[in-house]
């Protein structure tokens, strides 16, 4: 689920070169999957939480030694944290590397449903029943910007949860996406968001609360 190096994960984002440790090769990790996808064990792969760096580094070895590429990439990204966009995306996109992002988290650990909102502590919720997890989401400065969304969503007579998954679908460099679900009516409606089509200018007063709080999830700034 994220590199066999150091890189700063959820919710960090600024590398520390005092971390750095030895991992297993690009080159062996490439090897490895050219043989699975030689014995017929799998067709396709992909990375997960990688940097613009990894990403580069596994292609110029695909490229050297003759294995097909990863197609797709598993990294956070939502409302709240659209890191992904910045040098990233340039690296992932489909004029260059090609792969495509299949998001985690796209609801920010459940704060972009609204059901934790004021305090709530809904019976059975996950941060409900496990608070250190994915705390980075429950910090204070995120209320504001949730706040925001969560307006726009009424303005636009939908969920916060519908807005946060029709926002990724909008998102031409998301090939998919990965939804969660404890119950048939959450399942349902995170379906559901996936017919919704934002138009230009609710998109607009997305990145107009983006650039308000830009990647509010970020531990580091």
């Amino acid at each position: 689920h994220w590199p066999d190096r150091y890189i700063p994960l959820f919710g960090y984002s600024r590398y520390d070169v005092s971390k750095e440790r030895k991992y297993v090769s690009y080159k062996e990790q490439v090897e490895a999957m050219g043989e699975l996808i030689k014995a017929g064990k799998i067709k396709h792969w992909g990375l997960s939480n990688e940097s613009t760096w990894g990403v580069a580094q596994f292609v110029f070895t695909c490229e050297k030694l003759g294995v097909p590429p990863p197609i797709t990439i598993q990294n956070s990204y939502s409302l709240l944290h659209r890191n992904f966009e910045y040098e990233l995306l340039e690296a992932c996109s489909p004029s260059n590397a090609n792969i495509s992002l299949l998001p985690w988290s796209v609801l920010a650990g459940g704060r972009l449903t609204g059901k934790y909102e004021n305090g709530a502590k809904p019976q059975k919720a996950r941060h409900t029943l496990f608070p250190k997890f994915q705390s980075r989401y429950f910090e204070d400065r995120l209320n504001e910007p949730i706040r925001k969304y969560q307006e726009l969503a009424k303005d636009l007579g939908v969920s916060l949860a519908v807005l946060a998954q029709a926002f990724c679908k909008s998102r031409k460099f998301i090939g998919s996406t990965i939804i969660g679900a404890t119950t048939l009516e959450q399942l349902k409606e995170n379906l559901n968001a996936f017919e919704v089509q934002l138009r230009p200018d609710a998109l607009n007063k997305i990145d107009i609360i983006h650039k308000l709080h830009p990647n509010a999830s970020n531990l580091d700034g």
